[in-house]
Order: C-alpha cells, then structure tokens, then sequence
C-alpha cells in the first residue's frame, strides 16, 4: 500500500503484465496508433485518467480507514482517561 492515497499502475484493475489496452488507447487517440503502453506495476498512476482500483487496493483502503479510525478512538479513549 503506498502512503498519501498515491496510486500505481499495479493498483488499477485494468493493469496486467502484458500491457495496459487504456493507456494503448490514449496514445492512438494522441497519434500514436502503433504504440502499446506497458507499465511497471509501480509506476504513478495517479493522472491516469482510465484509473479504475482494482478490488484489492479499494479493500486495502478501507482496512487502512478502518485501522486509523479505531487508532483515533483508542487514542482519545486514552485521553479520556488520563483526565
């Protein structure tokens, strides 16, 4: 999971290991018809706009929401506490 809701390309539900058919598609569109897009699966994809998170990354978010949640309330419990 990468920090500060950065997102890479290996997090897109459209990533696979032999191309990305969106990115292929941005560059025919740009005059590059030829072209195919293939991304290391850490690449930044926080432009892109085809990103799609695949099912494990928005579960991976929400895991994260949950975790700092519950540490905020485990942290004011605390608070609570010492008064």
């Amino acid at each position: 999971m990468h920090k500060n809701g950065d997102v890479r390309c290996g997090d897109c539900e459209h990533y696979l290991d032999e191309g990305c058919e969106q990115a292929a598609e941005a560059l025919a569109l740009d005059g590059w018809p030829r072209m195919s897009a293939c991304p290391d699966d850490d690449a930044d994809a926080s432009r892109c706009p085809e990103f799609s998170a695949s099912g494990g990354y928005a579960l991976a978010l929400d895991e994260e929401a949950d975790a700092a949640l519950a540490h905020a309330r485990v942290s004011a419990l605390k608070r609570y506490q010492s008064w």
